[in-house]
């Protein structure tokens, strides 16, 4: 895998997969499942080219021609391993690279979207992680309590043992927060600041999840 990119090696013009209610953050690691004929077509191009494409939220609203809209932030992934299956299957994993801006939608013949997009805002996700001292044990114990109030599992002995900014970014990714709840996250700047918007979320769900007190917006 390509271990660094600059700016300006980064495509203006992006092969998207809109998917609803998953964020993607930069140097983490997003399993794909590609069965529909688009995004088979987008896979393919993408291991022809440079490996690149972007992830997206649709924003549930539908524009012309019935295309679903998208937020204006998504993140840009490298395919660091694909494998195709016997049904015809890709199966990839995307390493995050940067957070991009949406200019406006392109035109093509490809059965996928497309989009120009920039990178200015995000030249920070570019560079070496910023090592953080926190004390991340009470945000764990908050997303035990959230985790089994929605009847969830995962390896907490795996989770204890992660980094902070990796561990925030990781559980932005997988709590069961609303689409919008889940792009205020990517759209944070900096890991500090998604960490407080992280515990503020948390601390909503397990207070009380009325929308009354979850309109943190």
């Amino acid at each position: 895998m390509k271990k660094k990119y600059s700016k300006a090696e980064l495509p203006k013009e992006l092969p998207v997969f809109p998917l609803s209610n998953a964020i993607f953050f930069p140097k983490t690691l997003l399993p794909l499942n590609i069965f529909e004929p688009r995004y088979k077509q987008m896979t393919e191009h993408a291991l022809e080219k440079d490996n690149l494409i972007g992830m997206i939220q649709s924003n549930q609203k539908v524009g012309g021609n019935n295309i679903p809209e998208v937020y204006d932030i998504g993140c840009v992934g490298y395919i660091e391993y694909h494998s195709n299956t016997p049904d015809g299957r890709y199966l990839i994993n995307l390493k995050g690279v940067s957070r991009f801006k949406v200019e406006k939608e392109i035109e093509t013949s490809n059965m996928y979207r497309t989009f120009a997009v920039n990178y200015d805002d995000f030249e920070s996700d570019l560079n070496d992680e910023e090592k953080l001292e926190l004390n991340t044990l009470d945000l764990i114990e908050k997303t035990k309590k959230l985790f089994n109030k929605h009847q969830l599992s995962t390896d907490w002995k795996i989770v204890e043992k992660v980094e902070p900014s990796q561990l925030i970014n990781s559980l932005a990714m997988i709590c069961p927060f609303t689409i919008s709840e889940k792009q205020r996250l990517l759209e944070t700047m900096n890991i500090k600041e998604r960490n407080d918007v992280l515990n503020q979320i948390i601390n909503f769900y397990i207070l009380g999840n009325n929308e009354e007190n979850r309109n943190i917006h």
